[in-house]
């Protein structure tokens, strides 16, 4: 919220001031993250601005300017100004301690594991609406990738809350959504502090991108709901299927398809269209191939693929992609890209 004050005199500019409200505690998803953007924001107590606006609607002429942030849209800034969120405090020696009772060192390096599941209203006691569930994820699709990755060096934690779904004991990997030593600090450190983070497109992927933590996002559904603006995100679709002939869509009839501009998960599970998700051994696949490019980068002929991919994109999303997305600079994932291209990219 942008306050303006108009001092008297032809010369003198006019001073803004911007007021920010993260909300009341008791709203707030994590409350740590709150206090960390209050070291950085100026931040009245909420009682404040919301005053302010209510006074605004109530008297028009007080209206006061409301800029709208979206990480989704084209003001998003994370690719073009520095990192703005303050650093978490540092893990504390208990901490240490308590995760490396889990043999989990956090001074090595480690990938956010964040797996969508039917936990969080699991946790509130509440039912999930069907339509919901298309969105989940099976934690098994994610056992080989994690393998190779602990084989490799890279430790994997999974983020988010306790879930009936629990990872399999393998060393190098840990769970921590079902330990005993989650907490509202770990929840923004671990994802804030990770080398990459692997992701269904769930709250903690996004403060991994706060903290400007590259992301592959796994067999994305919603496209209208993506992360297409910035360059620290990496993806590959589910694949959209003909219930009757079993052909997958190509980029080119997804775009002519309603679904493509969709939110609404009851919209995907109504249409009668079949969505194939990746194997494990897929996964575990794009995954070792997205660690190669971090590491060693892409070739030219990637990075010319990719581009016609995203300007293919663009061109469908007008107008709606353009005013949510802006440039759409994501990157697909390259063997996705590569192994796929044949239909992927066909013309209808």
């Amino acid at each position: 919220m942008r306050i303006t004050s108009r001092p008297s005199g032809r010369l003198r500019p006019p001073i803004e001031v911007d007021v920010w409200s993260l909300g009341s505690r008791r709203v707030q998803s994590n409350v740590v993250l709150g206090e960390m953007w209050s070291r950085r924001l100026r931040r009245p107590p909420s009682w404040v601005v919301g005053a302010l606006v209510r006074a605004g609607t109530w008297v028009p002429w007080l209206a006061l300017e409301r800029p709208v942030l979206s990480i989704h849209g084209p003001r998003n800034g994370l690719d073009r100004s520095p990192r703005q969120c303050p650093d978490p405090d540092p893990f504390t020696a208990r901490e240490r301690s308590m995760l490396l009772e889990h043999d989990f060192d956090v001074t090595r390096p480690y990938t956010a594991l964040v797996v969508r599941d039917a936990a969080y209203y699991a946790a509130r006691g509440e039912a999930e609406d069907p339509h919901l569930s298309l969105l989940n994820t099976d934690r098994s699709d994610f056992i080989p990738a994690c393998r190779a990755l602990a084989a490799s060096g890279i430790q994997v934690v999974r983020l988010g809350g306790p879930s009936k779904q629990h990872l399999p004991d393998i060393p190098g990997c840990f769970d921590y959504a079902n330990s005993p030593v989650r907490s509202a600090e770990l929840d923004v450190k671990l994802p804030m502090s990770c080398r990459f983070a692997i992701a269904t497109q769930t709250g903690p992927d996004s403060v991994a991108l706060l903290a400007r933590r590259p992301v592959l996002y796994v067999n994305v559904l919603r496209f209208s709901q993506f992360f297409f603006g910035p360059r620290l995100a990496t993806w590959f679709p589910v694949r959209f299927v003909e219930a009757e002939n079993q052909t997958p869509w190509s980029l080119a009839e997804l775009a002519a398809s309603p679904l493509l501009s969709a939110k609404d998960p009851r919209d995907f599970a109504e249409s009668g269209v079949v969505f194939l998700r990746a194997s494990a051994d897929e996964v575990s696949a794009y995954v070792a191939d997205y660690v190669n490019e971090l590491e060693n980068g892409a070739d030219q002929p990637t990075t010319e693929l990719r581009a016609n991919v995203n300007r293919a994109l663009q061109q469908h999303m007008r107008p709606w992609g353009e005013s949510r997305f802006g440039e759409i600079v994501a990157k697909m994932s390259r063997k996705w890209l590569v192994d796929n291209q044949s239909w992927w990219l066909r013309n209808g």
